[in-house]
C-alpha cells in the first residue's frame, strides 16, 4: 500500500471516529436533557423552513418571537405551558406559504421575561407592541387557551388592526365560576394554579392526563425533565399569572364582553377535559361566532381554518 492510501485510510477512520463521538454526545444529552435538546431540535427545524428568532425589547423586559413568510400577518398566541413553537411548531411552516407569521413566546415563558407583575394586561401590552412593530396593515389574531385571552383583549385594544380573530378552547368571557369549581373537582386540585402550574413531576402526570397527553404515561424520568425545563424557574411568576386572571375574572369579564368589530371564529375540541364544548357553544353564540368542532387537538387543525390567504 502506498503512503497517499495510507493517509486517505487514517482521514476516513479519523473522520467516523469523530461523526460517532458527536453521536453519542447528542445521544447523551437527548437522555440527560430531552426537554432542552428536543426544543432546539424544533427551532433548528423551524429555522430550516425560513423563521428566524427575533426579540423586540421591552421597557422592563424582553419578548421573544419566530417570525417567517410574507402576505397577509397571522400571529399565533399559545396557551398556559410550553411556548410558541411548541404550541404551534405543526403548523407554521405551511401557514408561512401565504402569510407573514409571527409566533411570540408569551412573558414568563420560553425566552420572553419581564420585570413587571405579571398579569393580562402585561401579556397584551407586549402583543400590542410587537403588532405595531411589526404589521403594517392588520392581523389575524388566533388564541389558544390562555392566549384565546390574550387574543381578546387585543381586539378590544386595537380593533383598527386586527382582521380577524380565532379563539381555540378559551373560555373567555363566559367561564363562571361553577364552571371553575366543575374543574376543580374534575382535576382533584383545590386551586387553578395548583393544576396549572404543576409543583413536581407527579403534579404534571395528573396536569397531562387531564388534557388528553400521552406524556401522563412517560417515564418518571421524562416527566421530571419536562417539569425542570419548563416549569421550576418560573413557577412564581406563572401561578401570579394564573391568580390574577382568576382574582380580576369580573373585571375581564365585563371589559371582554364588549362587541367585537371584527370576524369572530370559535374552535372547539368535542372531547376537550378542561373546558368541555358547552362552554365553546356558549363562547359562540356570546360572539355571534361560527363554531367549529374537532376530534382531534385544536391546533392540528388550524389549516382547515378559514383564515384570509
Amino acid at each position: 500500500m502506498d503512503l497517499s492510501a495510507h493517509h486517505d485510510i487514517i482521514k476516513a477512520m479519523n473522520l467516523l471516529l469523530i461523526c460517532l463521538l458527536i453521536a453519542l454526545a447528542g445521544l447523551v444529552l437527548l437522555c440527560a436533557y430531552p426537554s432542552a435538546f428536543g426544543q432546539r431540535l424544533l427551532r433548528c427545524g423551524l429555522c430550516l423552513s425560513g423563521f428566524r428568532q427575533r426579540r423586540l425589547s421591552l421597557p422592563a423586559g424582553e419578548l421573544a418571537y419566530l417570525e417567517a413568510g410574507t402576505g397577509p400577518a397571522v400571529m399565533l398566541i399559545h396557551g398556559f405551558g410550553g411556548d410558541g413553537p411548541t404550541s404551534w411548531g405543526r403548523v407554521m411552516a405551511a401557514l408561512a406559504k401565504q402569510h407573514q407569521v409571527l409566533v411570540p413566546d408569551l412573558l414568563w415563558f420560553g425566552r420572553s421575561h419581564a420585570a413587571t407583575a405579571p398579569s393580562l394586561h402585561a401579556q397584551a401590552d407586549a402583543l400590542e407592541a410587537l403588532i405595531r412593530a411589526r404589521v403594517a396593515d392588520k392581523v389575524q389574531l388566533v388564541g389558544l387557551s390562555y392566549g384565546g385571552f390574550v387574543a381578546l383583549e387585543l381586539a378590544r385594544r386595537m380593533p383598527e388592526k386586527i382582521a380577524q380573530l380565532v379563539i381555540m378552547a378559551s373560555p373567555g368571557m363566559v367561564y363562571t365560576p361553577a364552571d371553575q369549581q366543575d374543574l376543580l373537582e374534575r382535576a382533584d386540585v383545590k386551586s387553578a394554579e395548583q393544576l396549572f402550574v404543576p409543583n413536581d413531576a407527579q403534579a404534571l402526570a395528573r396536569m397531562m392526563a387531564l388534557v388528553g397527553s400521552p406524556l401522563a404515561r412517560a417515564p418518571r424520568f421524562l416527566l421530571q425533565d419536562v417539569w425542570l425545563f419548563y416549569y421550576r424557574d418560573r413557577a412564581p411568576q406563572l401561578r401570579a399569572l394564573m391568580q390574577e386572571l382568576a382574582s380580576s375574572q369580573q373585571a375581564h369579564v365585563e371589559r371582554l364582553s364588549q362587541p367585537l368589530a371584527m370576524p369572530v371564529a370559535v374552535v372547539w375540541g368535542t372531547q376537550d377535559e378542561v373546558f368541555p364544548l358547552p362552554i365553546g357553544q356558549r363562547l359562540a353564540s356570546s360572539l355571534d361566532a361560527p363554531l367549529f368542532t374537532i376530534d382531534v387537538e385544536p391546533m392540528s387543525c388550524l389549516l382547515c381554518l378559514p383564515l384570509r390567504p
